[in-house]
């Protein structure tokens, strides 16, 4: 089975931080790994395939409170 994993910058609006959380930890396969000096969340996101993480990837943009969702490592791997 191959995995699709990406690791994405989340901007958001200012106060959206803890809705988000919230948001975030209710959905399988994304973890919230940092927050950065400029209030940004980085997103690991760890789906079954490609198709799957660009759904998945689609819905957290949607979230409200949500300004973008930028991709900054994706890769899939074999699982044995």
């Amino acid at each position: 089975m191959c995995m699709a994993l990406g690791s994405m910058i989340l901007k958001m609006k200012p106060k959206a931080e803890s809705s988000l959380r919230t948001y975030l930890a209710g959905l399988s396969g994304v973890s919230v790994e940092e927050t950065t000096p400029q209030g940004e969340l980085i997103l690991m996101v760890e789906a079954e395939n490609l198709t799957a993480l660009h759904n998945l990837s689609q819905d957290i943009e949607k979230a409200d409170g949500v300004l973008g969702l930028y991709p900054s490592y994706i890769t899939t791997e074999d699982e044995a």
